[in-house]
C-alpha cells in the first residue's frame, strides 16, 4: 500500500514538475534574447559564448547540458537528458542544429515489461553540422567535421569527417573540406 502511494506521489510530482517546466518555456519564448541567455547560463551545466537558441526549442533536465562556443540551436529543436541516471548532452564549440532535431539520452530498455530506464551519453564534437527533424539516440558520440544528413535517426557512433543519412543513420561518404 505504502509503495502504491509512494507511486502515485511521485507520478503527481512529476506532472506538476512537467507542467511547469512547460509553462516556463512558454512564457521564455515572449522574452528577449538576453532575457532567453540568462535563462539558460542559470541553468545549463555550461553553456559557451556566442550561443543563438531559436524559439521554440525545449531542453528536458537542463543541469545535464554542456553548449560550447559559436553553437546555433534552430527552431523546434528537443533535447532530453535522463531524470535519474546521470547522463550528460555534451555540444562541443562550432556546432550547428538546423530546425527540428532532437537529441534523447534517456530511454527505456525493451527485453523486460516494467521497462526501466536507460541513459547513455550524447556527445558532439567540433564543426558538426546535424540537418533537420534528425535523432541522435542515447550513448552516440558524433566526430568532429561530420554531417547528419536530414531526417536520420543516429543510433551509434560516427566517425570524424562523416557524412551521414538514413534510418539507421549510415556513412555515405567522407567529408572533404576546403578552405
Amino acid at each position: 500500500m505504502i509503495k502504491l502511494i509512494k507511486k502515485y506521489f511521485f507520478k503527481q510530482a512529476f506532472l506538476i514538475y512537467s507542467y511547469m517546466l512547460n509553462l516556463i518555456f512558454f512564457v521564455l519564448d515572449l522574452m528577449p534574447h538576453f532575457i532567453r541567455n540568462l535563462f539558460f547560463k542559470l541553468f545549463f551545466k555550461k553553456l559557451g559564448k556566442n550561443v543563438m537558441i531559436d524559439y521554440k526549442t525545449f531542453f528536458r533536465y537542463m543541469s545535464g547540458i554542456k553548449i560550447g562556443n559559436n553553437v546555433n540551436i534552430n527552431r523546434g529543436c528537443e533535447f532530453f537528458t535522463s531524470a535519474h541516471l546521470e547522463t550528460v548532452i555534451d555540444i562541443k564549440d562550432n556546432v550547428t542544429f538546423s530546425p527540428n532535431v532532437k537529441l534523447y539520452s534517456a530511454g527505456h530498455d525493451y527485453k523486460y515489461l516494467n521497462l526501466p530506464d536507460t541513459a547513455g551519453d550524447i556527445i558532439i564534437k567540433e564543426y558538426v553540422w546535424i540537418g533537420g527533424n534528425s535523432v541522435v539516440l542515447q550513448g552516440v558520440t558524433i566526430g568532429e567535421y561530420s554531417i547528419v544528413s536530414a531526417n536520420s535517426v543516429v543510433t551509434k557512433d560516427i566517425p570524424p569527417y562523416s557524412i551521414v543519412a538514413g534510418i539507421p543513420a549510415t556513412i555515405i561518404k567522407k567529408r572533404e573540406i576546403y578552405e
